[in-house]
């Protein structure tokens, strides 16, 4: 990394709303200025390169319907904040095991426990 190169973000509205309609006003508030936080396992980087600057990051992890996996008239619905440990761990996940065993194979584990599908 380049001596000088910034390694903490720009400022922004820190946002962690309990329900998708919640989060859905906000980005639709929002706008552009507005990014959503899912895994992070591309914009922490970017944020930290000071890459990518917005005014407002909106995380998920709190919206629940948004988590876990189920199995639904023989297919298989994982949710957008599903975490890829997640997923290797759920018996509903057996149902399409080449997708458990995949996820297990993704990264360092700590990726895994903070890594989404969606």
């Amino acid at each position: 990394m380049p001596r000088g190169t910034p390694v903490k973000p720009a400022p922004f509205d820190y946002h962690c709303p309990g329900e998708l309609a919640e989060a859905i006003a906000i980005l639709q508030r929002h706008g552009d200025e507005a990014k959503v936080l899912a895994g992070g396992q591309s914009l922490i980087p970017l944020l930290s390169l000071r890459l990518s600057r917005f005014d407002h990051l909106v995380d998920l992890r709190a919206i629940e319907e948004l988590h876990g996996i189920m199995a639904v008239d023989g297919s298989i619905r994982v949710g957008a904040m599903t975490t890829q440990a997640n997923v290797t761990r759920s018996q509903d996940a057996a149902a399409v095991p080449l997708l458990a065993k995949a996820t297990s194979h993704i990264g360092h584990h700590q990726i895994r426990n903070r890594g989404t599908l969606g």
